[in-house]
């Protein structure tokens, strides 16, 4: 069925089996969210495809949704799109949202219920390759696409996050891969293309963490605050081996104390995961002395953001 204002048929989020304090949104905070991270089955490793996932927003009481598929990496990395959209989908995602985008509008200028749809993507940084990642994000930008994800997903060639990709965990020091990772992170903070930098502490997904990572924070936490651009607090990390967000408290401390903006993000693959875990992070928030989730809206460094209170 085609996906439009007049039959969008809300998805059921079947989420009984997650803990209360992490599962969807409530009828109470409907209206009071953004989503910044979510995906489709565009990406080649989501479950529900672009029309599902925009049914699941307009069913889950967000303010604010911004779609967020991974950037086509080059054939070499991914030569069977098996974690990015295709170059051929960049052009339909980006028409596609944005007609979607302008319906929503239309039916809040008539006083109904629709949530604000951005146009975003989720680009990776390839310490190998780093022009050819700044070169993507502007072609990207030239294309339609309004607000950046940066991420750091691969070192060398390692996907690292890839639970296929585990077993070089096992032959590798975490300490150095610790070092490797936030030094190629700030590298991409400081590349000046991404308006949001995502998951902030991935390495950690498989509980591979060093003895005090909190050597890692504070350098991290001042790159990030000097380039004016937002962190991501996400909720993805609750699902996963690590069960914390990303940042952790302490990596969240040392950003706030910093004045780092935060959006909230669910690096959603399937529509039971918008807005997942949403009211645990903003106590999390709360509690480090953040009042407003910050939602980019377009380049942040041209001050594109809206606050949210929390």
């Amino acid at each position: 069925m085609p996906v439009g204002p007049e039959n969008i048929i809300a998805v059921p989020l079947e989420m009984a089996t997650k803990p209360q304090v992490w599962g969807p949104l409530s009828s109470d905070t409907a209206g009071r969210y953004a989503d910044c991270h979510i995906h489709s089955a565009l990406c080649g490793h989501a479950k529900h495809t672009l029309p599902e996932m925009l049914e699941g927003i307009c069913g889950n009481g967000l303010h604010t949704a911004i779609f967020t598929e991974h950037l086509p990496l080059p054939e070499e990395i991914d030569p069977n799109r098996e974690v990015s959209m295709r170059f051929s989908d960049l052009d339909p995602y980006v028409t596609t949202l944005k007609e979607m985008a302008e319906r929503f509008d239309n039916l809040r200028s008539k006083g109904k219920s629709a949530p604000r749809l951005i146009v975003g993507a989720e680009a990776d940084w390839l310490n190998q390759d780093s022009d050819w990642s700044i070169q993507s994000v502007k072609e990207a930008r030239a294309a339609g696409i309004d607000v950046v994800l940066g991420s750091v997903h691969m070192l060398d060639g390692w996907a690292f996050d890839d639970p296929a990709q585990t077993d070089e965990w096992d032959r590798s020091d975490t300490d150095e891969v610790w070092d490797f990772y936030f030094a190629e992170w700030i590298r991409a903070v400081k590349s000046g293309v991404y308006d949001v930098m995502a998951h902030p502490d991935l390495p950690k997904k498989f509980n591979f963490i060093p003895a005090d990572p909190r050597v890692y924070y504070a350098e991290a936490a001042d790159a990030i605050a000097e380039a004016g651009i937002l962190c991501e607090v996400s909720t993805g990390g609750l699902r996963k081996l690590c069960k914390e967000l990303y940042p952790s408290r302490n990596f969240l401390m040392e950003l706030a104390q910093r004045g780092v903006g935060f959006c909230i993000g669910s690096d959603a693959h399937s529509v039971p995961e918008i807005g997942y875990g949403f009211d645990f992070a903003a106590q999390q928030l709360l509690q480090a002395g953040v009042t407003h989730q910050s939602v980019p809206t377009g380049p942040v460094r041209d001050g594109n953001i809206e606050l949210l209170p929390l």
